[in-house]
């Protein structure tokens, strides 16, 4: 019986034995998992803190292009408002040169008036110039005819 009693004693020894063999395997094995773990996840940390300076990298560069984005929409409404000022004042002068062609006209019609007057007065004039010539040559016959007698 005692020995009965010391083999069980033994074989739960040797099964206590096993155990904790088996578990500092799984604890080695657990340790060696989570230093994996930990390695994995430092790299991934390192990924992260690469991600996170490109992704700082992309906003400078966003926010640089928004504001060359936002010169470019500055110059383009400086243009427009150059643009409208060129265009009032080409409608300025537009309106400048309609009025110019008008007064044009009225000069023209007001000079053809006068030219046709001036032309009607020498008409007139070369009519009495023709007429006192006649009489002219007329009195001098008279004249010659009176000196004959």
């Amino acid at each position: 019986m005692v020995e009965e009693r010391l083999d069980r004693i033994e074989n739960m020894l040797s099964q206590i034995i096993n155990m904790v063999a088996q578990n500092t395997e799984d604890i080695q094995s657990l340790k060696k998992d989570n230093q994996e773990i930990r390695a994995e996840l430092n790299e991934v940390k390192k990924e992260q803190k690469e991600m996170k300076k490109e992704q700082q990298a992309f906003r400078s560069e966003l926010n640089e292009m928004k504001k060359e984005q936002q010169a470019f929409r500055s110059e383009l409404n400086e243009m427009k408002r150059e643009q409208q000022a060129f265009k009032s004042e080409l409608n300025e002068m537009k309106k400048d040169l309609y009025e110019f062609k008008g007064q044009m006209y009225e000069f023209k019609m007001e000079s053809e008036k006068r030219h046709d007057e001036v032309l009607d007065h020498f008409s007139s004039q070369k009519a009495d110039l023709d007429f006192i010539w006649e009489k002219c040559v007329k009195n001098e016959r008279e004249l010659e005819n009176i000196k004959k007698l």
